[in-house]
């Protein structure tokens, strides 16, 4: 991720529509007091937010929705005004001229935004009660041995489960996944959100899941910067594979499906350090004519740091397509941040080719909307033709 982009972007346009959401309360009458409350309170958020992560203080995971939640609300308000009444006539607004806020009635333009914050509201809970999109992929892979031919990997990442997912929502994944054929399950992820006893209510949907092959997963930044030793140790005793720098075989009659797991980043902010370990995690993998390597890496940007070693396939996720996008463009908000945003890119590295998945995800992370990017789940069947 472009950090450096990501600050300026998120923070400078939030001030930016804070400023402009200031203007227009003023030319709507509200006093100057309350207009400065209303300036100390948005923009205290992110200074905080910053302040924690920047100093490492425990993660205010609860301002999160908050911020973003407030961010995607001012950003809809104004763009509404300027959808309805024209970038110039908004300008004048919130100049002042022509009379203020009496050039358009003030109750037209508070309903105009409430209706469009309605429409907004409908299309989101139109997408959740759909479901996911399952998204089948057949990878050609040159080589590949005989007895995995056919073999199929489904591939599930960023649920959070937490306070934006429902039990409705998620027992309609739950039913997605029992209708799919799959030979393993594999979790790349921020499986919760905020805090340790989401656990319980995610191994209440998907605990008993048992597929032919079993189930690996890997930690992502959330479960992190909540308890990432716990919530393994939890993994681990639910039966799953928990693969943090380290690999696992799937053997067929002689072929072998290596599964490899690199660790987040944010491993490395733990009292026990730890990061991305490339090398430990690829110690034990040594395939041969027709195996197989599938790397399960949370944050796409680990892919560059994979070039060296024999990794023909990294899942990843996090970016949850930035969860605001342009259908059919392949554009979405992520694209700001992310070299490799969603879907499937493909590399000439080692000697070979190299495919990296950027799964968009089922959950939401700051605010529960998605348009244009709709949540999903990844089907990739491995082929030798």
């Amino acid at each position: 991720m472009r950090i450096r982009t990501f600050v300026i972007l998120v923070f400078g346009g939030y001030a930016l529509l804070q400023a402009g959401m200031a203007v227009w309360f003023g030319r709507l009458g509200v006093s100057d007091g309350g207009i400065a409350l209303f300036l100390l309170v948005t923009l205290s958020m992110p200074l905080y937010l910053n302040l924690a992560f920047a100093r490492g203080w425990p993660r205010p995971l609860w301002l999160m929705p908050l911020f973003f939640g407030y961010f995607f609300l001012s950003g809809l308000s104004l763009l509404s005004l300027g959808v309805l009444f024209g970038g110039e006539t908004v300008l004048s607004i919130l100049r002042g001229h022509g009379g203020g806020a009496g050039v358009i009635p003030p109750a037209r333009q508070a309903g105009w935004i409430l209706g469009s914050v309605l429409l907004v509201a409908g299309l989101v809970l139109f997408q959740r009660f759909r479901g996911p999109d399952v998204h089948r992929r057949t990878l050609s892979i040159p080589g590949l041995g005989q007895e995995l031919e056919g073999f199929r990997i489904l591939q599930l990442s960023d649920i959070h489960v937490g306070i934006f997912e429902s039990d409705a929502t998620l027992k309609r994944l739950r039913r997605t996944i029992d209708h799919l054929p799959y030979d393993i399950l594999v979790f790349t992820g921020d499986m919760i959100d905020r805090k340790l006893e989401e656990l319980e209510k995610f191994f209440s949907h998907f605990g008993d899941v048992q597929p032919r092959e079993g189930v690996f997963a890997i930690l992502g930044n959330h479960e992190y910067w909540i308890d990432g030793s716990t919530v393994a140790k939890r993994l681990e005793e639910n039966g799953w594979m928990v693969l943090e720098n380290r690999s696992a075989r799937v053997t067929r009659n002689g072929q072998t499906l290596y599964v490899v797991g690199v660790s987040d980043p944010a491993s490395a902010e733990g009292p026990d350090g730890g990061g991305p370990d490339p090398a430990k995690a690829f110690q034990h993998v040594s395939p041969g004519p027709g195996d197989m390597v599938v790397v399960l890496a949370h944050n796409p940007s680990l892919w560059e740091s994979l070039r060296s070693y024999p990794a023909t396939l990294t899942l990843s996720g996090h970016t949850h397509g930035g969860q605001i996008g342009l259908p059919f463009s392949g554009w979405s908000l992520a694209s700001f941040f992310y070299d490799f945003d969603q879907g499937l890119f493909r590399r000439e590295a080692g000697g070979g080719a190299q495919w990296l998945l950027v799964n968009v995800g089922t959950g939401y992370f700051g605010v529960p909307v998605r348009l244009g990017v709709s949540p999903a789940v990844e089907l990739v069947t491995l082929s030798g033709r």
